[in-house]
This record gives C-alpha cells, sequence and structure tokens, in this order.
C-alpha cells in the first residue's frame, strides 16, 4: 500500500507547488501547467487505494484490475498535449491574465477542461463517501476484535479527510470566484498552507500507520470480513448477520458461560492486548461462534463486553482513591488514560471523579 500513499503524495506535492511556480520560474509555468493537469487525478483513487490497503484484512497489493479507478487519467493526458501545443502568448492569456481567447482549439480545449473538473468533483465527492463506509465499517470490525484499539482506530485519517476536501475546496473556490469577481477568496499563501498541511499529516501519520489485521491468522476473521464487507447484511441485525451459522442457541447459551467464566476466574481482561483471537484459542472455539455468541445472546461487541469488566474491577480501586486514574486504568487492562475516562463514562454515565465524590457522599 506504500505505492498510492507515495503516489497520493507526490500529486499534493507537484499540485501545491502551483503558485511557485507561476511566480518563480513564469517560463516554466506552461509545462507545469500540462503536466500538473493530470496529476490531479491521481489523488482520489490513490487515497482511495491506500485506505482500502489500510483497512484491509491481509496483505494489500495493487492489482492491474484495479488501475481501472485511474480512468480519468486517460482524458487528462489528452488534454495535457494539449495545453502543450497552445502558444505561449495563448496559454498567458488563459492561465494566468484569465483573458478570453476566440479560438475554436482553444474553446475546445476550455471545455474539455471544464468536464474533466466536473468529473473530477464527482469522484472526489465518489471517494470521500466510500472512504467513510470504509472507515466505519473498518472501526466496526474492530470492535468485534479487539478489546483496546487506541492506535488502530484512525481517527487521525477523519483530520486528513478535512484537510484533503479543504485544499480540493479552496482550489475550486479560487478558480471560480477569480472568474466571476476577478479577484480570489483564498490566495495563493493560503492553498499553499494548505496544501503543506495536508502532506505532512499524511507524511507523518500515514507512515508510522500499520494494517491492524495482519497480525490475526490467516481465515481467523474470513466468515466475519465477509459479513461486514458485504452491503447487504444488516450489521444491526445479528439474526440476519449470523443466518447462515449453525451455531443454535443452546450451544451458543453454553459459550455464553464459558466467556464469562474466563472474565471471571481467568481475569483474561487484564491482559491489554486481549483479542478475539486469543480468547478464541484460550476456550478453543471458533471466533465466529464467540462473535455470534456476544452479539446475538449477549448483546455487546467484543470491545464493550471486555471493557466492562475492566470498568466493573477498576470501581472498587477508584473508590480505595489509592492509585491515580493512570495507574488503574493500566492495571485493569486499558492502553491509555483517555480510553479508560471514555470506556468508565460510557458504562457508568460518570466521570470516575464523579464515581467516588458519587458514592463518598451515599
Amino acid at each position: 500500500m506504500n505505492l498510492p500513499l507515495a503516489l497520493f503524495l507526490i500529486a499534493s506535492a507537484v499540485l501545491a507547488l502551483n503558485s511557485t511556480i507561476s511566480s518563480v520560474l513564469p517560463d516554466y509555468y506552461a509545462l507545469y501547467t500540462a503536466f500538473a493537469f493530470p496529476v490531479l487525478f491521481l489523488l482520489s483513487p490513490s487515497l482511495w487505494f491506500y485506505v482500502e490497503g489500510l483497512t484491509a484484512d491481509s496483505p494489500w497489493q495493487l492489482h492491474h484490475k484495479q488501475l481501472g479507478h485511474y480512468v480519468l487519467l486517460a482524458p487528462a493526458l489528452l488534454i495535457s498535449v494539449m495545453i502543450i501545443f497552445l502558444p505561449k502568448d495563448i496559454h498567458n492569456a488563459i492561465f494566468i491574465l484569465d483573458e478570453e481567447v476566440n479560438d475554436p482549439f482553444v474553446s475546445t480545449l476550455l471545455l474539455g477542461i471544464l468536464i474533466m473538473m466536473i468529473l473530477w468533483l464527482i469522484q472526489c465527492a465518489y471517494t470521500l463517501l466510500k472512504i467513510v463506509r470504509r472507515l466505519n465499517q473498518y472501526r466496526k470490525k474492530l470492535k468485534d476484535i479487539y478489546s483496546n484499539h487506541d492506535k488502530k482506530e484512525l481517527n487521525w485519517m477523519n483530520w486528513l479527510l478535512f484537510i484533503s476536501v479543504s485544499v480540493w475546496l479552496s482550489s475550486l473556490v479560487t478558480v471560480f470566484s477569480s472568474s466571476l469577481f476577478d479577484h480570489a477568496l483564498f490566495n495563493s499563501n493560503t492553498e499553499m498552507s494548505l496544501s503543506v498541511l495536508l502532506i505532512w499529516c499524511i507524511t507523518h501519520f500515514g507512515l508510522q500507520q500499520k494494517p491492524a489485521f495482519t497480525d490475526l491468522d490467516d481465515g481467523d476473521i474470513q466468515d466475519m470480513s465477509k459479513e461486514h464487507d458485504n452491503p447487504s447484511n444488516d450489521t444491526h441485525s445479528p439474526t440476519k448477520k449470523y443466518q447462515r451459522s449453525a451455531l443454535g442457541q443452546t450451544q451458543s447459551a453454553r459459550i455464553a458461560i464459558k466467556i464469562n467464566s474466563a472474565m471471571e476466574q481467568d481475569k483474561l481482561y487484564l491482559d491489554s492486548n486481549l483479542s478475539l483471537q486469543k480468547l478464541s484459542k484460550h476456550l478453543n472455539i471458533s471466533p465466529n461462534y464467540i462473535s455470534q455468541t456476544l452479539n446475538e445472546t449477549l448483546s455487546v461487541s467484543f470491545f464493550d463486553f471486555v471493557n466492562q469488566w475492566r470498568i466493573e474491577a477498576a470501581k472498587p480501586k477508584i473508590l480505595a482513591n489509592n492509585s491515580t486514574v493512570l495507574d488503574i486504568a493500566l492495571e485493569v487492562g486499558f492502553n491509555a488514560r483517555s480510553s479508560f475516562y471514555k470506556a468508565f463514562k460510557q458504562t457508568t454515565g460518570q466521570t470516575p471523579s464523579e464515581f467516588r465524590k458519587g458514592h463518598a457522599n451515599s
């Protein structure tokens, strides 16, 4: 997945150079615009493939069948060739001075650019929706597999998407505002700052992030992956979600007893790295059966189930008030103070300090 990440970073960097090239190297600006236009159409598919690889259940690779996502690159290259053949004075009139040029070739070129920009906007919107949907499915799957996912939620991706949309929209608004009102709402420095921020964010976070599911054994979550990735499945309805499962109610009830026993007697929740796979191996029960039991019989995800046990273990420690909140969080299996606060608030409706004060007064 490093290839689409590299393509996205390179494309962003090239587009960020627009104001610099026009002011510092004006003689090369015509060549730059011809080169930068098709680069614009690398952004959306490259970002999508990076997210797809980052959230994949198994090692991800770019296949030739996926290259269809770059279909807009072909007509963009054709327009790029047309831009190259423009005389310098006409190029300056169109792209720098924003003057009207009465020429059939120029009119065809401008119409082509307009159509491609509309298609690019549609592609951006479609890609954004796909990424949001993919991330939602990914985060639901995390809660079914891991008891702690502080470094796996990809919350930084939300900011990345926000910055990406801001960069793209600011560029678009600049074009239209300069054409309609003879001045730009966003100057070149603003666009450059947003672009640099975008590149820094995805470089800083993207190069550190690793796919969450690559540490699982092959086949352990294959069935679960199909359930999450199949749009026809109603993930809010456990009955439909597991309708093909052979697990019966009696067997599910026995598994529920074993799961609770593993938590109460073996205190597996104290393991901060506890996962569905680890619990499956401990009980010698299929991970899919455990997930189905949790969702159908106990009406809770694996993540919430384990954290409920951790919160119950933390309550007497909070009331004792002999340790800091961070120490208590780490003792009962959380990886961070923030995740403990969030889980405690969700479970009890109070913060740890509010819980302690409430019981002190009672």
